[in-house]
């Protein structure tokens, strides 16, 4: 927790820093794959395991569109219909195995830029996941952790670009770079950085968000190049 409070602080203190490069990283399947499960009861009694993120999120998808739930994350709105959802695995980071095309490229660390992991994950899996990059030997002490609970990655994410404005009115923020596997924040993240009109007298000119999308292959794992 100390920890966790500290680098909240550097965040704080950070607003007015020479910075130009948000470097922002997902964590499941993106820094590592684990074995984390969803296990879900359903009202009529049917239980189910979800065995990782990508059945956890098309599992929410097709819920919601059954119920006609338009949350975002869903979870709250289907344990209110008589849903279980237990999601303690993902409290823990459960048997990792590191994707070192995008753990590479963490450790460079710019010096005009700061390094997030911004996970969707609830806030107690913060101490583990900081953890996890201290064993993989990613020095911890320069990057900050958020946990956004579910919600929109694309939201928080334009939100730091808003708070980090000069005395012009325009963000310092001039790239953000994203590293992400799921399509669906992925395309959250382009709605609220690329197509939001209440950023474009924020944005510097020349602003340019690169997403690199974590995709599994045969051999392991490439990055896709999407820009706007």
């Amino acid at each position: 927790m100390k920890r966790l409070l500290e680098n909240w602080r550097k965040f704080i203190n950070e607003e007015h820093e020479p910075i130009t490069t948000l470097r922002i990283f997902d964590f499941d399947e993106t820094i590592a794959h684990t074995r984390s499960e969803t296990r879900v009861t359903e009202p009529d009694g049917t239980e189910l395991v979800l065995s990782d993120q990508r059945e956890f999120d098309e599992y929410m998808r097709t819920k919601a569109e059954e119920l006609g739930i338009e949350a975002f994350d869903p979870v709250n709105a289907l344990m209110e219909q008589g849903y279980k959802i237990d999601l303690s695995d993902f409290s823990i980071v459960k048997d990792p195995e590191e994707i070192t095309i995008v753990t590479d490229e963490m450790r460079q660390f710019p010096e005009d830029s700061k390094t997030y992991v911004m996970t969707a994950r609830r806030s107690q899996s913060l101490g583990p996941i900081l953890d996890y990059l201290e064993e993989i030997n990613i020095d911890t002490s320069k990057v900050r952790p958020i946990a956004t609970q579910g919600e929109s990655k694309g939201a928080t994410i334009a939100n730091m670009i808003g708070q980090k404005r000069m005395e012009d009115g325009k963000s310092n923020i001039n790239r953000v770079e994203y590293y992400e596997d799921s399509d669906k924040n992925i395309q959250d993240v382009m709605n609220h950085v690329c197509s939001n009109v209440a950023l474009d007298d924020i944005k510097p000119e020349g602003f340019e968000l690169i997403v690199y999308k974590v995709i599994k292959t045969e051999n392991g794992y490439s990055l896709q190049h999407i820009g706007c």
